[in-house]
């Protein structure tokens, strides 16, 4: 790489700056005393395994004097009761307890971040240290952070052990699929009762204002295919190992819709929304659009989803699956779009591509009770 002229060497260095310039001004994390301390932690938590996160909290002075027999002190700190039973402990040079807390962190990861920075922001010029269940060790000094560890809270640690990798996708849109049938889910999705009543009235309508209402109870808001787009994307973002991006766009422009990245950046995978059923245009005074099952998906959508992966072959890419997902808002309950499906569907050059399309299950969403 050529480093002179090149912007995104510049950029890291501009990130950078102002962490040289403070570890440089302040330097007490290039001391020899800090470097033993922050060594010794990790040392002993590995020989002392726990599953919880601590905080080891002393000033910069206290760094500075720390003791001469550090390593038999901190051996004891971390057999001490109060130590134990506490998630938080002020220490001094001696490493002796001279305060603790068991208040709960923050059990959202940022911002267990933000708090145990704001910690080392003070007056008291506290030097907090971060210790993990597997030894490794962040650091807060002046209201910044540093170290390699990645979660700061036990609660962010399980929620991430919990999540699904990307073999497992199928599996989680499965439970998707039943989570749209739960009412604070769906309804996101729908016109409300009283957006209804006031269709009945700018449509002149002369059926009865219930029977209106029970009869268009199906009729999606204005653009549902965003609304979708973005409840099934947070929920895979909550439920997987995965990186997520949206409307990822192709060199000829074309964009995917949901686009899925594996733990280790390699694998790639998309998701290409559509939706069937009635939807009220922006202005709430009409049902505007309305799509069927044909031509829209079988062959339509079935040409769009392969033609993609071609393309996503074509620029290198290391595409393993493009999924077709279809959320069915049909009034009647009819078969699942994807009935029929066959690579004859496609054209002769794009057939070679079709094992690595797969049409989900049709994502079939009712407005059960409406409000």
């Amino acid at each position: 790489m050529k480093f002179t002229g090149n912007p995104e060497f510049k950029r890291l260095l501009d990130e950078k700056k102002q962490d040289i310039v403070q570890r440089t001004s302040d330097g007490v994390q290039e001391t020899a005393q800090f470097q033993r301390l922050r060594s010794l932690l990790s040392e002993t938590r590995r020989k002392n395994a726990e599953r919880d996160y601590r905080l080891v909290i002393i000033s910069k002075a206290d760094v500075a004097s720390l003791c001469t027999d550090a390593e038999i002190k901190i051996a004891e700190l971390f057999k001490n009761a109060s130590f134990l039973t506490n998630k938080t402990v002020y220490v001094d040079a001696d490493l002796s307890i001279l305060n603790f807390n068991n208040d709960p962190f923050p059990a959202e990861n940022n911002e267990a971040r933000r708090f145990f920075a704001s910690l080392s922001n003070t007056k008291d010029a506290w030097v907090v240290f971060h210790v993990s269940p597997n030894s490794t060790i962040n650091y807060f000094i002046d209201g910044k952070d540093y170290g390699d560890g990645v979660f700061y809270t036990l609660d962010a640690q399980n929620s991430y052990e919990e999540r699904k990798t990307i073999e497992s996708l199928q599996e989680v849109l499965d439970d998707y699929r039943i989570n749209l049938t739960h009412q604070d889910t769906y309804l996101k999705f729908f016109v409300t009762k009283a957006g209804l009543r006031a269709l009945h009235s700018l449509t002149k309508s002369t059926e009865n204002i219930d029977t209106f209402v029970a009869n268009n109870k199906h009729v999606l808001n204005n653009k549902p295919e965003y609304l979708f787009q973005n409840d099934i994307r947070n929920y895979i973002q909550q439920h997987m190992r995965v990186v997520v991006s949206r409307e990822v766009m192709l060199e000829d422009l074309d964009r995917l819709d949901i686009e899925l990245t594996d733990e280790d950046g390699k694998d790639l995978y998309f998701i290409e929304i559509k939706w069937l059923g009635e939807s009220i245009n922006a202005q709430g005074n009409d049902v505007s659009t309305k799509y069927n099952a044909t031509p829209r998906i079988k062959p339509d959508a079935v040409k769009q989803v392969v033609g993609y992966i071609n393309e996503l072959l074509i620029e290198k890419k290391n595409i393993k699956i493009g999924y077709l997902a279809v959320f069915d808002a049909r009034k009647d309950d009819l078969p699942d779009s994807g009935t029929g499906i066959s690579e004859e569907d496609l054209p002769e050059n794009l057939r070679e591509h079709y094992p690595r399309f797969i049409k989900l299950q049709d994502f079939r969403v009712k407005n059960e009770n409406p409000r």
